[in-house]
């Protein structure tokens, strides 16, 4: 319900209405002990202060109570140098960044030309062609990752959305809302050696070696990505969108025109000589008008709002007169909110938020860099073991196939039953389809692994060269480092970007609350205007803008005033929600959706902490599963040179050495899978400490300039 009243009324039914609600005031936004601090935005500009606000009731929000979060294990500041670290990164992807959005020095026209934005990166091939010779591409490991953050879609796409960020907060600072980020983050397909599909070929449970384990290739080649949000605000959910917001871009508007004014009849005299009053009609007359607005904002809640316009003029003017500006009618009024919409916390909301989220742009694209590091070294140490995986088979076909020339031989000497020869053909044939299974395998880790180096669309991709080959090993250490668990959460804890980015986005909800609470407040503006030529009340007009920068246009921008009036006003205007019960649920739901960010905030911190426990506990188990490996490998290497000796004195048979053949492959298979298990392991503690950009020498600003140092 709108009305107007005068400064008395007012006042009088605004302590009438009020006092008849709770005057407690509601209880400030509980602060997050366990979220490190922002420090606050840089001051916009110098404004005056405004009108003294009143107190009391008036002065109160009366929003429903929502309890602070409850218990939860505390999670310390440690994520401040992250967000150290992101607030003092200036560097921008410079290839991918939107150029024209802010006018240069003296350049009237640049806001108004259209930004531009480059095409899509089509990749680098600069380190590419340096790794490939006699038609191979030779990987290390940091060319692998070098190669993924230089040319990887995924990690392009969050490039842009530190471009976004920037964008948005140039929009705050024109008085708009922001539209927001990205948060998901994609992982790096798992590849032949993921979880659920086994990286090399399983046990042996077939006690005949000369009968082959077949494995289905196609349900290993996983190749899906998933895509994970960091989203804490629930899908689909969004905060209310509070008071308007002043309109910090100058608005200019203009109207200009030609008008005649004909067939005007005055009343000269109501005593003729006939007695009868006689009219006068004037000759048609011409005037140009041009009426101008001039609308600007401020952080307090301030708008100024200035027009000139020749209305008095074509409304009483009795001469023709082309000059716009002879006598014109002038109009300035400012505004300030008293309640709703009033001090720079509510008014820069959308700039400081914009601010936030680009500190969270970067925290994002260093989790991405995180996860793309992460992945590639997955796939790169699987193609590792897959390749080493492929020598044993090889080296086993080898041995299948001199035991049975061996056994050929005497056959041909008649030493030896041709059965004997069977059962060796047969365990050559079994080794022969180990290796072909082997092989692909690592083709197909091959072709993933590529896919995530480089861009399909590259000449080079096709035609200079056909096989990747990892020049890197793994090496397990004889006696795992000592891991201090506790030290190794609080590292954890204090380099994760995902849990910095969670922190910000609680100091963002507490920003939107704050806001959804001044909405419901009553909406008391204090104004003066003075008029030249004037003629009427000041009228009410909606301040600012929901977030567009679009103004309301002045009532009074072409009123007809009086000649010679000069008119001066002040007072109030006042909208009193009688019930607001709109404005009231908005503020007690983004007090309820910050409420969930907190607590999902919190359980990202324990599942952080819950990674690196699994991690270490992995890690010692990998490495004792090596050391056990191992062991069995030597055994069964002794087991086979043991039966091979008794078989030269008669001791033995040939059944019995092409078992412990077929046992010793897989041995050292077995062996190869565990190193393997151990370096991912390794890879998984590092990720969940997030120290993987450290551990392979790359520097975030580099990432995102999306260019490494070779």
């Amino acid at each position: 319900m709108s009305f107007r009243l005068t400064a008395a009324q007012c006042a009088l039914i605004s302590a009438l209405c009020l006092s008849a609600r709770a005057q407690s005031p509601s209880p400030p936004l509980p602060s997050n002990s366990n979220l490190p601090a922002l420090s606050p935005a840089p001051t916009e500009r110098s404004v005056p202060p405004g009108p003294a606000v009143p107190t009391g009731p008036a002065a109160q929000a009366t929003t429903p109570d929502v309890p602070a979060l409850a218990g939860g294990s505390a999670t310390p500041n440690a994520p401040a140098p992250q967000l150290a670290a992101a607030e003092d990164s200036k560097r921008l992807p410079e290839r991918d960044n939107a150029s024209g959005l802010v006018p240069r020095f003296l350049g009237f026209l640049g806001p108004y030309r259209r930004p531009t934005v480059p095409q899509l990166f089509p990749g680098d091939e600069t380190r590419l062609q340096s790794l490939i010779r006699d038609g191979k591409l030779y990987l290390t490991l940091q060319d692998a990752i070098a190669l993924a953050l230089e040319n990887n879609l995924d990690v392009e796409t969050e490039r842009y959305n530190i471009v976004l960020a920037r964008i948005d907060a140039v929009r705050a600072a024109g008085g708009g809302s922001i539209r927001g980020i990205d948060y998901s983050v994609q992982l790096t397909p798992n590849g032949v050696g993921g979880p659920g599909s086994p990286l090399l070929n399983a046990l042996t449970t077939n006690t005949n070696p000369t009968t082959p384990t077949v494995t289905d290739l196609t349900s290993l080649n996983s190749t899906t990505q998933t895509q994970q949000s960091l989203s804490e605000l629930s899908t689909g959910f969004q905060y209310a969108a509070g008071p308007n917001v002043p309109l910090f871009d100058p608005q200019l508007i203009g109207e200009a025109g030609y008008l005649r004014r004909s067939d005007t009849k005055a009343l000269t005299s109501a005593a003729s000589s006939t007695g009868a009053a006689t009219t006068v009609t004037a000759q048609p007359v011409d005037f140009t008008e041009l009426n101008l607005g001039y609308i600007e904002g401020f952080s307090t809640g301030l708008q100024l709002e200035a027009l000139i316009n020749d209305a008095s003029q074509v409304t009483y003017g009795q001469k023709t007169r082309l000059d716009p500006f002879y006598a014109p009618s002038t109009s300035v009024t400012l505004t300030q909110p008293l309640l709703r919409g009033r001090g720079r916390d509510v008014s820069l909301r959308f700039l400081r938020i914009a601010r936030i989220n680009q500190k969270e742009s970067r925290l994002l694209f260093e989790q991405q860099v995180l996860e793309t590091i992460y992945g590639t070294s997955r796939l790169y140490y699987d193609l590792v073991s897959l390749g080493e995986n492929v020598l044993v088979k090889q080296e086993a076909l080898r041995a299948a196939t001199k035991l049975r020339e061996d056994d050929q031989d005497q056959v041909n000497l008649g030493t030896l039953a041709p059965i004997d020869l069977v059962q060796a053909k047969a365990l050559e044939s079994s080794s022969h389809f180990d290796l072909i299974q082997a092989q692909g395998l690592y083709k197909q880790e091959e072709i993933i692994l590529r896919n995530q180096l480089l861009r399909m669309a590259s000449p080079v991709f096709a035609a200079e060269f056909s096989e990747i080959v990892p020049t890197d090993h793994i090496v397990v250490p004889d006696q795992l480092e000592a891991l201090d668990v506790p030290a190794l959460v609080q590292q954890a804890e204090a380099r994760r970007p995902d849990l910095a980015q969670a922190g910000l986005q609680v100091q963002t909800g507490k920003i939107n609350v704050n806001a959804s609470r001044n909405a419901a407040l009553a909406q008391l503006n204090l104004y003066a205007n003075v008029e030249t030529r004037g003629s009427s009340e000041q009228p009410y007009e909606q301040l600012g803008s929901t977030g567009t920068g679009l103004p309301t246009n002045p009532q009074n921008l072409a009123l007809g005033g009086l000649d010679v009036s000069t008119i001066y006003q002040a007072g109030v205007q006042l909208t009193l929600p009688l019930r607001n019960r709109v404005a009231e649920s908005d503020a007690a739901r983004d007090t309820v959706q910050l409420r969930q960010v907190q607590a999902r905030t919190e359980k990202l911190a324990a599942s952080i902490r819950q990674d690196v426990e699994t991690s270490v506990v992995a890690l010692q188990t990998a490495e004792a599963a090596y050391q056990a490996a191992t062991a069995s490998r030597d055994y069964q290497q002794q087991l086979l040179d043991a039966e091979r000796d008794k078989l030269s004195v008669g001791q033995s048979t040939d059944l019995n050495v092409l078992q412990n053949e077929a046992y010793l492959a897989q041995a050292r298979s077995t062996e190869i899978a565990a190193r393997s298990n151990y370096m991912k392991a390794r890879l998984a503690l590092d990720h969940a400490l997030g120290d993987l950009l450290e551990k392979n020498n790359v520097q975030l600003d580099d990432a995102i300039g999306g260019k490494l140092p070779q």
